[in-house]
C-alpha cells in the first residue's frame, strides 16, 4: 500500500526546524554532562548515615526554635543544612530512568526522613514553653498554586546544576531556601504536638507539594539531558507508566492548590468591595471619614468593623443603609459594628464673649486683673475638665498625671499630660488628643505628653500571685480584651542562675495562667522573656498576631 506524503506547509517547516535545532543544541549539551559520576553520586545520596541523621534532626531542631521564635533569619539556616534534597533529586532521577532499585531506595529514604522530623518537632513543641503559633508557622500552612511553581522552577535549576557543576554549591544553597522542605514538616510536628491537626495537614501539604514539583521538574531536565535506562542494568518501568504516575499526581496536588488560591482571592475581592462600599457611605466631606476596618466570615455570616471620623456620628437610618448595601455583597447576613470618634472640622475659633454688649454697642469694662487666687481656681476647673477629656480618649491607658500651666495671657496655656504607657503616642494620636482637649474646652491650649512604665514591678507569692495592689493594677488588661485591642504582653523575668531561673520562670508561667484565666487576655498575646532583676510587665503597640 502506498503512503500518501504529508502536504508540507510554511508552519509545520519552521516546527520541524525549530525542533532539529532544539534537538542537536541539547545533543551537544548533554555531551557535557558526566551521566555516570552524577547516577553514582545521587545514587550514594539514599543511604541512611550517622552523619545524614545528625543533620536532619539538628536541620529540624532549628526550623522549629525558627518558627516558635517567629526568626525568618533561623529558619533560613536551618533550610541551608537540610539534607533532604539529595534523595529528592535521585527521585526525580530514577523517574527519569525508570531505574526501579533507585526509586525505592529514595523514596524510603524520603519516608524515614519525614517520620523522624515531625516525630521530633512534635516532641520538641510538647516541652517547649512557647506553643503560641507565629507568622512564620501561619505561613506555611495554606500552600496555594505559586507554591507549586516556585518549587518547580527552583528544582529544573537545581537538577542543570547538578549535571553541569556550574555554580552548584551556590544554586543548591538559593534551592534549599526557595523550596524549604524542613520548615513545613517542623509545622507538622507542631501541629501534632499542640493538636491542631488542621495546622499539621496544610504543613503537610506544602511540603508534599515542594516534593512532587522538585520531583517533576527534575525527571524533565533529567531527561533533556538524555539520561536514559539504557544506562542503568537494574530493574525498570516503561516511560508511559511514569508519565502517567507523574502526571496523575501532580493532577490530585494541584486541586487543592488551584482550590486555595481561589479561595484567598475572592477573600481578597470581597474585601475590596466592602472597602469601596464604606467608603462610598461614609467618606462624606465636611462630615465624616473612614479610617480603618476589618472582616470576620463565620460561615454565612459576616462582621465588619468599621472605625470612622466624624463631626455629628452616624444616625441609624445611614447605619441601616450602609448594612443593606454590604447584604448585597454578602451571601448571608451583615452583622456592622461603627467605631465612632467625634472630631471637630476646621479650625478651632476663639470663644465668643460680650454678645449683648456688643449687640448694644456698649463698651464692656475691663476685665478684672487676675489674682493668684482667680489663676488656682480657673487651672483647678481647667484640669478637671481637660483630664477627663484626655481619659476618654486615651481608655483604656490610665492618665497618671495631668497640670495645666498658664502664662501672662499672651500664648496658650499648656497643657501636660503623663500617660501610663510602655510606649510613647503616635502623631496621629497626639494630633487627635490636642483636638478633642481644644474643642472640649472651647479654647486654644498646647498639648505636651509624656509617659511612664504601665504596670510597675510585681511581688508574687509561691504560686505565682502578684499581691493586691498588683491585682488591682492588671485589671488595666481587661479594658484591652473588652475594647478588642490587640496588644503584645511582655512578662519579664528574673534570669538569675540556672536554679534561679527555672524558678522564676515557674511563677512567670503561673503568672500568665491567672492572666489569661482572671484576666481574659488571650494566650497569643503573651510572651515570657528573662530580663533585670524583677518581675514587670510591658505592652507594646504590635498588632497581636491571629491564629
Amino acid at each position: 500500500m502506498q503512503q500518501i506524503p504529508v502536504k508540507s506547509t510554511p508552519l509545520r517547516e519552521v516546527l520541524q526546524n525549530l525542533r532539529l535545532t532544539i534537538g542537536k543544541y541539547l545533543d551537544e549539551k548533554s555531551t557535557d554532562v558526566d551521566h555516570r559520576d552524577v547516577i553514582k553520586e545521587l545514587y550514594s545520596r539514599t543511604e541512611i548515615t550517622g552523619s545524614y541523621t545528625a543533620a536532619l534532626i539538628f536541620a529540624n531542631l532549628i526550623a522549629l526554635l525558627g518558627l516558635l521564635s517567629n526568626s525568618v533569619a533561623v529558619v533560613i539556616g536551618a533550610m541551608l543544612i537540610s539534607p533532604l534534597m539529595g534523595p529528592i533529586f535521585s527521585l526525580g532521577l530514577s523517574f527519569a530512568m525508570g531505574h526501579l532499585t533507585l526509586a525505592r531506595k529514595a523514596a524510603k529514604i524520603i519516608a524515614i526522613s519525614v517520620l523522624i522530623t515531625v516525630v521530633a518537632a512534635a516532641f520538641l513543641t510538647i516541652i517547649s514553653p512557647l506553643k503560641e503559633a507565629t507568622q512564620e508557622i501561619l505561613s506555611r500552612t495554606r500552600p496555594n498554586i505559586y507554591d507549586l511553581l516556585i518549587a518547580t522552577l527552583a528544582g529544573a535549576i537545581g537538577a542543570i546544576a547538578l549535571c553541569t557543576r556550574k555554580n552548584y554549591l551556590f544554586t543548591t544553597s538559593g534551592i534549599a531556601i526557595a523550596t524549604a522542605v524542613i520548615p513545613p514538616l517542623s509545622v507538622v510536628g507542631y501541629g501534632i504536638g499542640t493538636l491542631q491537626f488542621s495546622m499539621a495537614m496544610g504543613g503537610f501539604l506544602l511540603f508534599f507539594t515542594n516534593l512532587v514539583a522538585i520531583v517533576i521538574s527534575s525527571d524533565i531536565v533529567f531527561l533533556l539531558l538524555r539520561f536514559r535506562s539504557s544506562m542503568v542494568e537494574e530493574s525498570r518501568y516503561p516511560l508511559r507508566l511514569r508519565l502517567k504516575i507523574l502526571g496523575v499526581t501532580l493532577a490530585v496536588i494541584a486541586i487543592p492548590l488551584i482550590t486555595t488560591l481561589v479561595t484567598d482571592l475572592r477573600s481578597l475581592k470581597f474585601s475590596k468591595r466592602i472597602e469601596q462600599t464604606l467608603k462610598s457611605q461614609l467618606n462624606l466631606e465636611g462630615h465624616s471619614r473612614l479610617t480603618g476596618f476589618s472582616i470576620n466570615r463565620d460561615g454565612d455570616k459576616t462582621k465588619v468593623l468599621a472605625s470612622v471620623n466624624t463631626i455629628e456620628g452616624i444616625d441609624s437610618i445611614t447605619e441601616k443603609r450602609i448594612v443593606t448595601a454590604l447584604s448585597e455583597l454578602s451571601s448571608g447576613p451583615v452583622l456592622l459594628e461603627l467605631e465612632q470618634v467625634l472630631v471637630k472640622a476646621g479650625a478651632i475659633q476663639p470663644k465668643d464673649t460680650l454678645l449683648s454688649a456688643n449687640i448694644l454697642q456698649v463698651t464692656p469694662p475691663p476685665p478684672p486683673k487676675e489674682t493668684l487666687a482667680s489663676l488656682h481656681l480657673k487651672s483647678m476647673g481647667l484640669i478637671r475638665e481637660a483630664c477627663d477629656e484626655t481619659a476618654v480618649f486615651l481608655a483604656p491607658w490610665p492618665i497618671k498625671g495631668c497640670a495645666v500651666t498658664f502664662s501672662d495671657g499672651t500664648v496658650p496655656a499648656t497643657l501636660r499630660i503623663t500617660v501610663g504607657r510602655d510606649f510613647p503616642l503616635n502623631e496621629q494620636e497626639e494630633r487627635w488628643l490636642a483636638l478633642a482637649v481644644n474643642k472640649k474646652l472651647a479654647d486654644s491650649v498646647v498639648l505636651k505628653t509624656s509617659t511612664s512604665p504601665l504596670f510597675s514591678e510585681f511581688m508574687l507569692d509561691e504560686n505565682g500571685v502578684p499581691d493586691e495592689s498588683g491585682k488591682k493594677e492588671l485589671e488595666i488588661l481587661k479594658g484591652f480584651t473588652v475594647k478588642k485591642i490587640a496588644v503584645n504582653v511582655t512578662l519579664n523575668y528574673p534570669a538569675g542562675g540556672r536554679r534561679f531561673k527555672a524558678d522564676n520562670l515557674k511563677k512567670a508561667e503561673m503568672l500568665r495562667s491567672y492572666m489569661i484565666k482572671e484576666l481574659a487576655v488571650p494566650p497569643r498575646w503573651i510572651t515570657l522573656s528573662p530580663k533585670g532583676n524583677k518581675y514587670r510587665i510591658t505592652l507594646d503597640s504590635g498588632a497581636a498576631q491571629k491564629k
